[in-house]
């Protein structure tokens, strides 16, 4: 007994931790908002203003990844291009009318509105028209909507959020539910400054990189989903950025809000997109993304050691990222519902850096000439180099044949063979093998094998087979093995398998760790250890104790431990955020009172029960159990949920259990088992709270002369000799938590 009040209050804990961890980021339920949108993308200013060539596509383009990602249907989106505020009235209207007609109960309601075009110090400049900001502000305003969101993109418009009738308030002091009621303004510039379009980008720079943050380049805590919070400072902070070197000077975003409640909005969600490009780890810099026609559609400054993922249609992309002196690019061909990570091996060198002149000014200062590089002294060719202490000329000899030294050896490259009893060292290249009974270290090119008694280190890129008793260490990118029986580490990508008998350690792997204990910040392929730990896992894992972050893919354990899965995870105990982690109470034709516990990921789960049915004493003799014997049942399950939510009916369940039956508490020599499989249907009742009910069929077996005689309505019996086998059919009935 003590055994199980133990498990079930640790259990019980860990389903608290669990449902905490998943309320804390989870979203809002789609059927819960209804967004509208009004795009408003006008170039005319009128006679005394420039045309603008990118407004009516900035509007655009802003609905399509308000489609795409923003939850907001083609139905609702609702665009305006005439130059008249006549045609702008008549966008607010039909917008109203759309939120006046959807009454649904529990339905928040949010209102996008986004401008494009000229305005001034008083309002927006539609053509001959002028829409004055007070004006804007109480059209705003009378909207039914719970909660609006302006975004303006143009001249002057910070003066917008210094009229009267807001009260700006530090920014995003919001938690994560969606209790907002009131309005946020965002504008593009300050109210004296002028907002600024590219023809490099082919749009304005604010709403650019506002719509390149949308897409997933402002997700900072890298939950796959952008918040107002991320996107106003992404798109802010880029637009400064490229704006202080222009010819119209630095341009500073502003905001206002006039909020109620608590929240922070969620703009876009990365995962509902058709398709994706991910940007792993090791990938830094400057990035930009156009579509195979030249079309640029992102642009972001990546910081090493984080992942993001861009939401894009599927298309032909040309990836870029800056280095010195050369761009680099990879090109990828995206499907519907793929989601392809852009490798650090896929880039390759592009053209050389462009030398630019200013618009209106003198050509660009040329950059600081490079400091002289001394060149290095052609190599001195040997066939057989030996050494018991290095000296700096070693460093400059290339070996073709067989260098060994019996203290040390260095050689700045070997082609053949290399022999140490303490120490290899290899400068730049190694085709062939290094022996050492202590270390191995192999400069920028190698390719062969390193075997060590101690340590082998490879800087660069790897190809072939490592081996130590000790610890394997590559810094930079491998393909191959490495195997030891201590430590493997790689802090670039290592394509290939690591195999230890103590602790594996990758930046990126991709392929195979095996070993005590794995670790890779992104790892796609297979862990197979004691315990597996990723940040990022794609691929299959089999272990003790399996941790991600984020997971994707199929792992089996005893624990599986992930804030986030997008694939399934099966184990006695998963703890995985965004998962499956209920209790409920319930009452089965086996057992009338049952206690269980549900834990899974997307789809599948494990349920462990015990339950408890009143009634008398059993005879002497072997166990014959009948409707009105106590008894006692514990019993693990495997289900299978299927998400329906449609009206009152949340979702589907097909589970499977097997319940031991005892007379008392503790399990005698020879239990009697009852299986069960039904199909479970919950209608939900309030947020967390459903009704569950099952139906299905019970099969009983009771060997040595025991039986379970629990049935009701039809069934089938069977004897052979002492076993009695019954089918009849299963019920469940209560509530779930």
């Amino acid at each position: 007994m003590i055994r199980w009040t133990v498990f079930l209050m640790g259990a019980v804990l860990a389903l608290q931790t669990s449902r905490a961890a998943a309320e804390t980021p989870a979203a809002p339920a789609a059927a819960r908002l209804h967004r509208y949108a009004l795009l408003i993308g006008v170039a005319d200013g009128g006679p005394s203003r420039p045309h603008l060539r990118y407004a009516a596509s900035d509007a655009q383009a802003m609905g399509r990844v308000l489609e795409t990602l923003g939850g907001v249907a083609p139905a609702d989106a609702v665009f305006v291009s005439d130059p008249t505020r006549a045609a702008v009235d008549a966008g607010f209207a039909a917008v109203e009318a759309r939120l006046q007609a959807d009454r649904s109960a529990g339905v928040r309601r949010e209102l996008l509105i986004y401008y494009s075009g000229h305005s001034d110090e008083e309002g927006l400049l539609v053509g001959r028209d002028r829409y004055p900001y007070d004006d804007l502000r109480a059209r705003v305003q009378r909207s039914p909507a719970d909660l609006r969101l302006v975004i303006l993109d143009s001249c002057a418009s910070g003066a917008f959020t210094r009229h009267k009738g807001g009260i700006k308030r530090p920014p995003f002091l919001l938690d994560s539910s969606i209790d907002m009621r009131g309005h946020a303004f965002l504008t593009s510039t300050s109210a004296d400054e002028q907002a600024q379009e590219s023809d490099r980008i082919a749009a304005s720079f604010f709403t650019y990189f506002l719509l390149s943050g949308l897409r997933g380049a402002a997700d900072a805590n890298q939950d796959r989903r952008v918040t107002l919070q991320e996107a106003f400072q992404f798109a802010s902070q880029e637009t400064l950025e490229r704006t202080e070197r222009t010819q119209g000077g630095p341009q500073h975003a502003a905001y206002e809000f006039d909020l109620t409640g608590t929240g922070d909005m969620v703009v876009t969600d990365v995962r509902g997109t058709a398709s994706g490009l991910i940007l792993p780890p090791e990938l830094a810099g400057r990035i930009t993304v156009r579509q195979g026609d030249g079309t640029l559609i992102a642009e972001l400054h990546k910081a090493r050691g984080s992942t993001l993922e861009l939401g894009v249609d599927p298309g032909d992309y040309v990836i870029s990222m800056e280095g010195a002196p050369v761009v680099l690019q990879a090109e990828v061909a995206l499907v519907a519902g793929q989601r392809a990570p852009i490798r650090r091996s896929a880039f390759h060198g592009g053209d050389a850096r462009e030398l630019t002149v200013a618009r209106g000014d003198a050509p660009a200062a040329p950059s600081p000439a490079a400091p002289a590089v001394t060149a290095r002294p052609a190599p001195t060719r040997v066939p057989l180099h030996t050494v018991v202490f290095p000296t700096p000329s070693d460093g400059d000899v290339e070996v073709d044949g067989f260098s060994f030294g019996f203290v040390a050896d260095r050689a700045r490259r070997v082609h053949g063979f290399q022999l140490s009893l303490a120490y290899d060292q290899v400068d730049e290249d190694l085709r062939g093998a290094q022996l050492a009974v202590g270390a191995n270290v192999a400069g920028g090119g190698y390719h062969g094998a390193q075997i060590a008694a101690g340590a082998n280190i490879a800087r660069g890129r790897s190809r072939g087979l490592t081996l130590s008793a000790g610890a394997n260490v590559l810094d930079g990118d491998g393909s191959g093995a490495q195997i030891a029986a201590g430590l493997n580490l790689a802090t670039g990508t290592f394509h290939g398998a690591q195999i230890a008998a103590g602790l594996n350690l990758a930046d990126q792997m991709e392929g195979m760790q095996l070993g005590v204990a794995n670790y890779a910040q992104q790892a796609s392929g297979t862990q197979i250890g004691v315990v597996n730990a990723a940040k990022q896992a794609a691929g299959f894992r089999l272990g003790v104790l399996n941790v991600a972050g984020q997971h994707h893919g199929f792992q089996v354990g005893v624990v599986n431990v992930a804030a986030h899965d997008d694939g399934e995870s099966l184990a006695l105990l998963n703890l995985i955020g965004d998962g499956i982690h209920e209790a409920a109470v319930y009452a089965t034709d086996v057992l009338a009172t049952n206690f269980a516990l549900k834990l899974g990921g997307r789809h599948l789960y494990t349920t462990l029960s015990v339950g408890y049915q009143p009634g008398g004493d059993l005879p002497a003799g072997p166990a014959h159990f009948t409707r009105g014997t106590r008894r006692w049942g514990f019993a693990p399950g495997l289900g299978w949920r299927f998400s329906v939510e449609k009206g009152p009916l949340a979702y589907l369940e097909v589970q499977a259990e097997q319940v031991q039956l005892q007379q008392g508490w503790r399990s005698g020599d020879n239990p009697l088992f009852v299986s069960a499989l039904r199909l479970q249907a919950a209608v939900r009742l309030f947020r967390n709270l459903v009704v569950l009910g099952g139906a299905g069929a019970n099969v009983a077996v009771g060997v040595d002369g025991q039986d379970a005689d629990l049935g009701f309505g039809p069934e089938s019996v069977s004897r052979s000799g002492r076993t009695t086998v019954r089918v009849y059919p299963s019920l469940l009935l209560g509530l779930q938590i």
